[in-house]
């Protein structure tokens, strides 16, 4: 029996919502949110799972690699060791030695990578039982989930390493993570420049309008081609500035990365935890931005933005002081997400990555 995919992912998501609700009204019940948290991330896994890893991009080049990598010294020398992305390839070895196939092996990457993004979750709104759950609902209704998390799995890995920095009140675990990040997507690097940005408002709403001017009429192209870079990196930035596979999306991603930059400039309060979510959040837009013309790197680094944006989102509601303002403005980003929902896991790109159909049986 087959079912049309989305409509799954709609299940899913509004089942978080009902979590959500249920564990509001229930206040204090630590076992069931253990309970519908299991469930949540199995439901999620046995969907990233159920389809075929060859009918992808990037994920049969993964597969490809994996022949490769067979033992940890390959890492270093084989054909893969240009991208440095070690501690994404270390997993591969681990998987020879437990004898895994090439399928295996990524459903065992898929494994790490989403239970790391759920336990980072779960550590984040750990003083919060219910909240956690409206945070994967946002997070569930957005396709960059399922993008970053079926396609592109390096940048998996590095999401869910990204959230556990922000997840830990270690200081050392916190650079520990951000460098496994870097060393398995090296997309990941503007993370290190989000202590750069924690000046006031004025300047950050300046710089925003000064990076999207930049990107947007392609200056920063120019002034990138003026410097002398490798040819090889040359020739990455000329395919990517030409690469059309995302194009037909990204005025509406560049839409929404900006409201959403004026809306947390406006609501942010720039305090504890969700301080350095902003951070992080306004280093990949301000990336993002500059780099707007390389539609491929674009689309790339708008996935990373998108995994700190529920979060933030959660922010917002959290600003408005009575419940009746917080149930409007919750009501409203709910209909917003489930609206969008309803666009993007219809989109051909969805459907392509993660195919159209679940099979039950």
């Amino acid at each position: 029996m087959e079912i049309y995919k989305p409509i799954v992912f709609q299940f899913i998501s509004i089942s978080c919502l009902f979590a959500f609700f249920l564990l509001y009204v229930l206040k204090r019940v630590n076992l069931l949110k253990e309970l519908l948290l299991s469930m949540l991330f199995f439901a999620v896994l046995v969907l990233f799972i159920n389809r075929e890893y060859d009918a992808n991009i990037d994920l049969p080049l993964y597969m490809d690699f994996y022949r490769y990598n067979v033992s940890f010294a390959d890492i270093f020398i084989s054909k893969t060791a240009w991208k440095g992305d070690f501690f994404f390839f270390a997993i591969m070895p681990v998987s020879h030695f437990f004898g895994f196939d090439k399928e295996t092996y990524i459903s065992f990457q898929l494994v790490i990578s989403i239970f790391l993004t759920f336990f980072a979750y779960h550590l984040f709104f750990k003083q919060n039982k219910s909240r956690v759950f409206l945070a994967f609902f946002f997070m569930l209704n957005s396709s960059s989930f399922y993008l970053i998390q079926g396609n592109v799995i390096r940048q998996g890995l590095a999401s869910s390493l990204l959230l556990l920095s922000l997840s830990t009140d270690t200081v050392h675990l916190k650079r520990v993570y951000k460098i496994l990040a870097f060393f398995s997507h090296k997309g990941s690097v503007f993370v290190f420049l989000s202590r750069y940005f924690s000046f006031n408002k004025d300047y950050r709403l300046a710089t925003i309008v000064l990076a999207f001017l930049i990107g947007y009429f392609s200056l920063f192209v120019h002034i990138l081609f003026l410097f002398p870079i490798p040819e090889f990196v040359q020739t990455k930035l000329d395919f990517y500035s030409s690469f059309q596979r995302a194009s037909s999306n990204s005025i509406i991603k560049l839409g929404l990365l900006l409201l959403f930059n004026l809306l947390f400039l406006i609501a942010h309060n720039r305090k504890g935890y969700y301080k350095t979510v902003y951070s992080f959040f306004f280093s990949f837009s301000i990336a993002a931005l500059l780099l707007f013309r390389f539609d491929g790197i674009f689309s790339r680094l708008i996935l990373y933005t998108d995994i700190f944006l529920p979060i933030l989102i959660i922010e917002v509601i959290e600003r408005f002081k009575t419940n009746k303002n917080r149930a409007i403005v919750s009501v409203l980003m709910i209909g917003a997400s489930m609206l969008y929902s309803v666009y993007v896991f219809n989109h051909k790109s969805i459907l392509f990555n993660m195919g159209e159909y679940f099979r039950l049986w």
